[in-house]
């Protein structure tokens, strides 16, 4: 590659990278504009109180055109960034109502890429740790992340030396992370344990959403017990459903970590019969670095259903109450909404399972010796040209969830 090339590559790649940031940039500026009319009237702790929304969403779409640029090509990775900074999704969770659920999913995109892009088990396991403290359903993701991890790398046939050492490199990996993630999540949780703290009570005057959102307005009276079996008792084999395939994909595609933890955050919101709107957000970030076109049609699906719901001119159903599948769900413009995402869901869903079971029957192609054109490719400045990298961790470009 001469110098006019690297130059004009580099500038592009520049110009794309102060694209991102500037857009991320303006949609936090206009999120924290609405936090402020959200919190008018209120003490400065309540805004305060909800900055830390609006900045992880900044950080979650850097984060993102971090992840995908050593994946897919450079302009590719920055729409998907941009993409996620606009997601109407975000800005109602974290514009409107600030909620910290972002806060988790940043902290779980975080660990995974030091874990699988940069390889520091440690502070991958204190992250996730944190992550857990602040919403315990990230830990779905703890088998997966392990599991690719675990899995073989692909080496080339003749490479039995490197496998030996990549596999003890592996366990070694695992022992890290299992142990940091082990004592945060100690720290975390057994003082509020111990001492009984309010955080881990649930008011017995905490408002009762009118069933949720979803399908559960489709199911007939007879059906309310199979709605109250999967919003409790058969509650965790919807969430096997949700780790063990994704565990499975991994096991085979450990280059797909990423796409598997959108779906494992994806499952669990599909398979229910009701959901609170808060619960949308779950898959927007992870579901963008499987499959950018579904992300865009669920955030638009999705976004809609808040934007009327969860907004100033809507309260058909309380943001984070609690669900009572007795109850009638709500109903209108609401209930049509809230099956439209969950039609969306359900498609993606069936896609993802399906892109599992398709690379599970496919024989996994080995890693291109060292020195190979892949990593002459790579070592040219292919990264910054927008040509995927040879990594351990990458998603591979086609499919997704």
């Amino acid at each position: 590659m001469g110098s006019f090339e690297r130059f004009t590559t580099k500038a592009h790649f520049n110009s794309l990278k102060r694209l991102v940031l500037l857009t991320a940039l303006a949609t936090t500026a206009v999120k924290l504009l609405v936090t402020a009319i959200a919190v008018a009237g209120g003490s400065p702790l309540d805004l305060l109180a909800r900055l830390p929304a609006g900045v992880a969403d900044l950080a979650a779409a850097l984060l993102v055109f971090e992840v995908l640029m050593a994946r897919r090509a450079v302009h590719l990775a920055a729409r998907t960034a941009a993409l996620v900074a606009a997601s109407p999704v975000l800005f109602v969770a974290s514009g409107v109502h600030g909620d910290h659920l972002g806060v988790a999913v940043l902290l779980l995109l975080l660990a995974v890429h030091l874990l699988v892009d940069r390889q520091a088990p440690l502070l991958a396991g204190i992250i996730l740790g944190l992550a857990g403290r602040v919403e315990p359903l990230v830990l779905l993701a703890v088998p997966v992340v392990m599991a690719a991890v675990a899995a073989p790398a692909e080496q080339p046939p003749d490479a039995q030396r490197a496998a030996r050492s990549d596999r003890s490199g592996r366990r070694r990996s695992l022992v890290q992370f299992g142990l940091a993630l082990a004592g945060a999540l100690l720290a975390g949780w057994v003082p509020a344990l111990a001492w009984d703290w309010p955080s881990l009570q649930v008011a017995s005057g905490a408002p009762q959403t009118p069933g949720g959102l979803g399908p559960a307005w489709l199911l007939h009276d007879p059906d309310r017990e199979l709605i109250g079996f999967l919003l409790g008792r058969g509650r965790p084999l919807v969430l096997a459903a949700a780790v063990v395939p994704a565990v499975l994909w991994v096991r085979r595609r450990p280059r797909r970590v990423y796409a598997a933890v959108g779906l494992t955050l994806l499952t669990p919101l599909a398979l229910a019969p009701a959901w609170s709107p808060r619960d949308l957000v779950w898959p927007v970030v992870f579901g963008y670095l499987g499959d950018a076109r579904w992300a865009s049609i669920y955030s638009a699906a999705a976004g809609a259903t808040l934007l009327w719901t969860s907004t100033w001119w809507g309260g058909a159903a309380a943001w984070d109450g609690a669900l009572a599948p007795g109850a009638p769900p709500a109903g209108g413009a609401a209930a049509v909404l809230g099956l439209a995402t969950w039609m969306v869901l359900l498609c993606w869903l069936a896609l993802g399972w399906r892109t599992v079971a398709v690379e599970a029957r496919r024989p996994s192609r080995p890693a291109p010796a060292p020195g190979g054109p892949a990593e002459a490719m790579a070592g040219a400045g292919g990264r910054r040209a927008g040509r995927p990298e040879a990594s351990p961790g990458a998603l591979a470009p086609p499919g997704g969830l």
